[in-house]
């Protein structure tokens, strides 16, 4: 499969263009900064970081952003990953990555929907509750890990 992406004609035009490896490339850095600093906020204020702010208000205005920076980041690297299949797919760090991303996912759903459930109860004047606190450890845990791997993909070039 990763030979049939490696000799394919998407990947021979992409890499036809002088700017495009670095403008994808400078596109997913930027996605993912914006993506991982809204995370990090977000993340902070549930393990009791500025309590002034309610995690609803919080999450009312920067989920809608989490999404599309997501998007963003999704498009981005499919893209980096497209100038280089065969190298990336033998890459450990990029292999790392990989696993990390459905990991934060399933961390985020599973904080989503069965942590957060009863959020109105201690969202602006309670203690926000160790499950929670500890899913928002792993979440920055996780794309903290996906971050590193990201730079490290670089170091394991032409292994």
């Amino acid at each position: 499969m990763f030979e049939a992406l490696n000799d394919s004609a998407f990947r021979e035009w992409l890499n036809g263009f002088l700017w495009a490896f670095p403008g994808s490339e400078i596109f997913h850095i930027v996605m993912t900064g914006g993506f991982f600093g809204g995370l990090a906020i977000l993340d902070l204020r549930l393990l009791g970081f500025n309590r002034r702010i309610p995690v609803s208000t919080l999450m009312q205005h920067i989920m809608p952003c989490l999404w599309w920076l997501f998007l963003g980041v999704v498009i981005s690297g499919g893209l980096l990953f497209m100038f280089m299949p065969l190298e990336y797919s033998g890459n450990p760090a990029f292999l790392t990555k990989m696993v990390l991303i459905p990991l934060g996912g399933l961390n985020a759903l599973f904080m989503h929907i069965v942590l957060l459930r009863h959020q109105h109860l201690w969202d602006s004047h309670g203690h926000v509750p160790a499950g929670v606190k500890l899913s928002a450890l792993i979440s920055l845990l996780i794309w903290m890990g996906c971050l590193a791997c990201g730079r490290l993909i670089a170091y394991y070039y032409g292994f």
